[in-house]
């Protein structure tokens, strides 16, 4: 029989690590710090080193870097391989001013990938931290757009996928429903209403935001 600790025990012996070793080389060593440190309390606790990492990040913890492999799929992720949360594109212009997408960011961690596909391979953890937290209204505004962008698109994949079943009515409903959600001008709660709260009196496309223009990936 074995024992899941919480999160707030697993952040505690994560610090505890932390101030310990200063800085980690690697998933697996950093999975079996914490669990000699969970042990100490329960024999039976467990965690696995994906929870320890996203745990980490999500909380602030520690700085987390990243060795990368390449692969040759160009298929780019929408959630975050390293800690769960979504992924933001990075666009460019073109010559003639249209908006070419060329790559992925994360909305929390340092993960980013471009026309190439990058997957971690190795992680390092040191003491400090990088959650992109303390963001400005124009920087959340810009993550909820790319929400807009995201349930739009959810809401067709639904009609598509009941479109010709017995559940099409169903279906549209359901889209018509996501729709309301995001550009109602009557719900205060709706995505179209919080975006302009968020955006008075500021600039829409602040630097290193959700969607970011002009820019180029590092090191991709």
């Amino acid at each position: 029989m074995y024992r899941i600790p919480d999160d707030d025990r697993l952040e505690r012996a994560i610090r505890t690590v932390l101030k310990k070793e200063g800085h980690i080389r690697s998933q697996a060593e950093m999975t079996a710090h914490v669990l000699k440190e969970l042990r100490k309390e329960d024999e039976e606790y467990r965690v696995s080193g994906g929870r320890i990492r996203r745990v980490a990040i999500e909380r602030n913890i520690l700085r987390v870097d990243i060795d990368y492999n390449m692969q040759d799929d160009r298929s780019m992720p929408d959630v975050c391989p390293v800690c769960g949360y979504p992924m933001s594109t990075v666009s460019n212009s073109t010559l003639d001013g249209r908006e070419s997408d060329i790559g992925r960011q994360c909305t929390r961690c340092p993960y980013q990938t471009g026309p190439k596909r990058r997957t971690p391979g190795r992680y390092t953890f040191s003491k400090g931290g990088h959650a992109k937290d303390g963001m400005a209204a124009a920087e959340r505004a810009a993550m909820m757009r790319e929400a807009s962008k995201l349930m739009r698109k959810a809401a067709s994949m639904v009609e598509s996928a009941t479109k010709g079943t017995e559940y099409e009515r169903r279906g549209k409903g359901c889209a018509k429903s996501i729709e309301r959600t995001v550009s109602s001008k009557k719900d205060t709660n709706g995505l179209n209403n919080i975006v302009k709260d968020m955006t008075a009196g500021v600039p829409e496309t602040p630097r290193g935001t959700a969607d970011i223009r002009n820019t180029k990936l590092k090191d991709i």
